[in-house]
């Protein structure tokens, strides 16, 4: 099976799995949906266990520069910390929220570090979003199925979060309440696909190093070298 074979593949399993999803969505009873769907349900420990594995995965990912993999691993390793709360253990709420710095209760000591650690984080990912758009359309990664992969995960990233805020926004600046049926479909959706980014990483990442090693690849990857 050639890579674009794999891709098409991935394609209509993603179709699958959304209908499931939406299934899903339709057809469980409230309490066993959100055993599955809420911020502490299985999906949500799915999506922690993947973004580990592709976070280990990708410390050994040569020929992929040390410096690139390890920032990379770590902002694998935050996602999975973030989608089961570890961060939280270590301040007294996300220090990814303004809300968390305008805390009265909090020391400023924990702020400082909490709010160091963030523009870290922060430096470290829009560094790999240049690096990534780089390799993608300045050097033909868009041409091969990896570079497919990786944007299509990249693009609905923010989808994902705005059907995941949008029952709250509609409630809350429109007076629209979706019905249970409307609202659990999306939850589903949203909770399902997002366990799916790092299967989905990691696949353009196995894409990728196949490229590599075969030599199929354009000279448009050297830029991962150093």
């Amino acid at each position: 099976m050639n890579q674009r074979s794999i891709v098409a593949l991935t394609g209509l399993l993603l179709v699958v799995y959304a209908a499931w999803l939406v299934y899903l969505g339709l057809v469980l009873p409230p309490a066993r949906a959100d055993a599955m769907f809420s911020e502490t349900g299985w999906f949500e420990d799915l999506s922690a266990v993947f973004w580990l594995v592709l976070a280990v995965i990708l410390l050994f990912a040569r020929p992929i520069g040390l410096g690139r993999r390890i920032g990379m691993s770590v902002i694998a390793a935050v996602l999975a910390a973030r989608e089961e709360g570890w961060h939280k253990k270590f301040t007294t709420d996300s220090l990814f929220k303004s809300d968390y710095y305008q805390m009265t209760g909090v020391p400023l000591a924990e702020k400082l570090i909490a709010g160091a650690v963030a523009v870290g984080l922060t430096i470290t990912l829009v560094w790999l979003l240049v690096l990534g758009g780089r390799e993608v359309f300045a050097r033909g990664g868009w041409r091969r199925p990896w570079g497919w992969l990786a944007l299509f995960a990249v693009a609905i990233s923010p989808i994902l979060k705005a059907v995941d805020r949008g029952p709250s926004i509609l409630r809350v600046q429109f007076d629209i309440t979706l019905s249970e049926n409307i609202d659990m479909v999306m939850l589903s959706l949203e909770e399902g696909m997002e366990s799916a980014l790092p299967v989905l990483f990691l696949l353009a990442l196995g894409l990728y190093l196949m490229d590599r090693r075969s030599g199929s690849a354009t000279p448009v990857t050297d830029g991962l070298h150093g």
